[in-house]
C-alpha cells in the first residue's frame, strides 16, 4: 500500500508532463486550429458579457443551439477575470489544465473504487498523464477532458448505495450532459447496470436526476433554433439536422463501415501515435484497438469496471452512425476505461506466454519467446512514441501554429485598420477573425458526406463556387491560406482548390501577408 507522500509524488509526476507543456504554451498558439474550440470561446465570450448564450462571430449572431452551455460558462470565467484577447489565453490554459488535472485525480479515484491494486491504478494514472492526446486535448479549449470528469464523477457516484445517491448521480449526469450531448450515453448505461443489479429504485432515481437537464436543454434549443434552412447556419447550430443531412439509407453502410475502421484507429492510436500514417502501423494500431476492448471485455467478466463498460458500448454505438469520424478526441472520454483494458490484456497475454516459457518442447518456449519480443518491441516502441509526441512533437506543432499565427495576425490587423466595422469575411478560422479583426463571417463547411463518399468532385466545387456562395450569404470579402482545409480534405484535393480560388475572376486579391491572402469578392 503507498502511503500518503508516496501518493502525493506520483500525483506530481503524472502530472509533470502535461504542466511543461501548459507552461511553454500558455500562449495556446494552436487555439482554434481545430475550430470548435474557438466557437466555444466566442460562445463563453458572449456569456461573459451578458450577451445571451449566442455564437458572436456569426454575422447572423444565432443562439448557440449545438454545444450545451455547461463548458462555455466555464470558460466564461476566464473572459470575466480577464476580457482582453489574446491577453488572457494563458488565464484560459490555466483553467484548461485543471481541469485535466482533476480529471486524472478522479480516474486514479476511479481505478482504486474499481478494486485495481495502489500499483495498478498508479501506473494506469501515469500512462494517462503521459498521454499525448490527452495533453494536447486537456491544455486546449476542448470539452471532452471537461466532460470525461463529470462522467467518472457521475460513475464513481452512482456506485454509492442508496435512492439519494443514485438521484445526485443522475445530477451529476445531466451536468455531463450540458457539457457535451454524448453524455446522452449514461441515461441509458447507468439505469441498465443498476437494473442488472436489481436496483429498480435507483434506477428511476437516477433517471429522474439526469432528465431536467436533457428536456431543459432540448426545449431550449427548439425554441432558440434558427429558422431559415440555410446549410451553413445547420452546421453551426443543430446537431440533428446536420447529421440527417449527412447520413441517410443511402450511405448508412459507408458511414458504418468506414467508423468502424476509424473507432478502432482511434482507440489504438491512444497507445501507438500516428506518427506514420501508413497501412502496416494502422493495422497493427487497430490490432491494439481490438486488445483494448477484448481487455475490458475480460475485465466486465471479472465484475471490474461494469459501469464504464456499459457506457462505452453506448458511445461507440452511437459514434458508429455519426456523421464525423470517431478520432482520437472523439474516444478520449472512453481512455481511462480503454487503457485499463489494455493492460489487462497485455497481463492476460503474458500469463500464457509464461505457460509457454515452461513448455517441456523447445518449439513451444521457442515461439513464446519470439512472441514476447514481439509484445516488448510493439509497446516499448508505444511508449517512446508516446515520449516523443510528449516532449517533441507537440511542442513542434505549437511552434508551427505559432508561426502561422503570426501571418494570419499581420491580415488580421490590416483588416482592423482598414474595412469597416461592418465588413463580413469568408475565412477558414472564423473564431479568430472575430476575435483577433473584430470582424464577423463563418467558415465554408465541407459536407462529411462527401468525405465518407470519396465525392472529391463535390469537395473541389465548394471552393470552385466560393464567389457566389459569398453572395449568397452577403460575405463581401474571403481570406484564403495556403493551410485551410487541413481539418477536412487530403493534399490533392487542397492543391486544387488553391488552383481554383487563385485563378477565380470573381475574386481579387487585395492583401497579402505570409501563407494567406484576403479577396474582393465581385458583386
Amino acid at each position: 500500500m503507498l502511503n500518503r507522500a508516496g501518493t502525493a509524488l506520483i500525483f506530481l509526476i503524472m502530472l509533470l508532463p502535461s504542466a511543461v507543456f501548459a507552461w511553454r504554451n500558455q500562449h495556446m498558439a494552436q487555439f482554434a486550429y481545430l475550430h470548435d474550440d474557438g466557437v466555444l470561446f466566442t460562445s463563453a465570450k458572449s456569456l461573459a458579457a451578458g450577451d445571451g448564450y449566442r455564437i458572436p462571430s456569426l454575422p447572423e449572431n444565432p443562439s448557440q443551439t449545438k454545444f450545451p452551455p455547461l463548458y462555455p460558462l466555464y470558460l466564461s470565467l476566464i473572459w470575466r477575470f480577464n476580457p482582453q484577447f489574446p491577453d488572457n489565453l494563458p488565464l484560459a490554459t490555466l483553467f484548461s489544465w485543471i481541469a485535466l488535472a482533476v480529471c486524472l485525480g478522479l480516474a486514479w479515484l476511479y481505478y482504486k473504487t474499481s478494486g485495481l491494486s495502489d500499483a495498478r491504478s498508479g501506473l494506469l494514472v501515469c500512462l494517462l498523464g503521459l498521454s499525448p492526446y490527452l495533453i494536447l486535448f486537456g491544455c486546449t479549449m476542448f470539452s471532452e477532458v471537461f466532460f470525461t470528469c463529470w462522467l467518472l464523477l457521475t460513475l464513481l457516484v452512482a456506485r454509492r448505495e442508496g435512492l439519494r445517491m443514485a438521484v445526485l448521480a443522475g445530477v451529476l449526469a445531466g451536468a455531463a450532459y450540458l457539457t457535451r450531448t454524448a453524455g446522452i450515453a449514461l441515461l441509458v448505461s447507468v439505469p441498465a447496470w443498476m437494473v442488472w443489479k436489481r436496483e429498480w429504485r435507483r434506477a428511476a432515481g437516477f433517471a429522474a436526476g439526469m432528465l431536467p437537464a436533457i428536456i431543459g436543454w432540448t426545449l431550449w434549443t427548439r425554441m432558440h433554433l434558427p429558422h431559415a434552412a440555410d446549410q451553413t447556419l445547420t452546421y453551426y447550430t443543430d446537431y440533428i439536422h446536420y447529421q440527417f443531412l449527412n447520413v441517410g439509407l443511402d450511405n448508412f453502410a459507408v458511414v458504418l463501415w468506414k467508423n468502424f475502421d476509424q473507432i478502432l484507429y482511434g482507440m489504438g492510436s491512444m497507445v501507438l501515435p500516428k506518427v506514420l500514417d501508413i497501412l502496416p502501423v494502422k493495422i497493427l494500431t487497430q490490432v491494439i484497438g481490438v486488445a483494448m476492448i477484448s481487455g475490458v471485455v475480460r475485465m466486465a467478466r471479472r465484475g471490474i469496471a461494469v459501469d464504464y463498460a456499459l457506457f462505452s458500448l453506448v458511445s461507440v454505438g452511437i459514434l458508429l452512425v455519426w456523421h464525423f469520424p470517431p478520432n482520437e478526441r472523439f474516444v478520449l472520454p472512453l481512455y481511462p476505461l480503454l487503457l485499463a483494458g489494455l493492460v489487462a490484456e497485455i497481463e492476460h497475454l503474458w500469463g500464457m506466454l509464461k505457460a509457454g516459457f515452461g513448455h517441456r518442447d523447445f518449439g513451444q518456449r521457442a515461439v513464446a519467446g519470439a512472441l514476447a519480443g514481439v509484445v516488448v518491441i510493439v509497446f516499448g516502441a508505444a511508449l517512446a512514441l508516446q515520449a516523443y509526441m510528449t516532449f517533441a512533437a507537440l511542442p513542434e506543432l505549437a511552434e508551427q501554429k505559432a508561426a502561422k499565427l503570426r501571418d494570419l495576425r499581420v491580415t488580421y490587423a490590416w483588416i482592423g485598420a482598414n474595412l469597416p466595422p461592418s465588413t463580413e469575411i469568408l475565412s477558414y478560422d472564423d473564431p479568430l477573425m472575430y476575435l483577433y479583426a473584430d470582424r464577423r463571417g463563418n467558415y465554408l463547411p465541407l459536407l462529411p458526406r462527401w468525405w465518407y463518399g470519396e465525392d472529391h468532385t463535390s469537395i473541389v466545387g465548394a471552393y470552385r463556387n466560393v464567389a457566389a456562395y459569398c453572395r449568397s450569404r452577403g460575405l463581401t470579402y474571403f481570406y484564403f491560406t495556403t493551410e485551410d482545409l487541413q481539418r477536412e480534405a487530403g493534399d490533392e484535393d487542397r492543391q486544387e482548390i488553391e488552383r481554383s480560388v487563385r485563378q477565380n475572376p470573381e475574386l481579387t486579391p487585395i492583401f497579402s501577408a505570409g501563407i494567406g491572402t484576403l479577396f474582393k469578392v465581385r458583386n
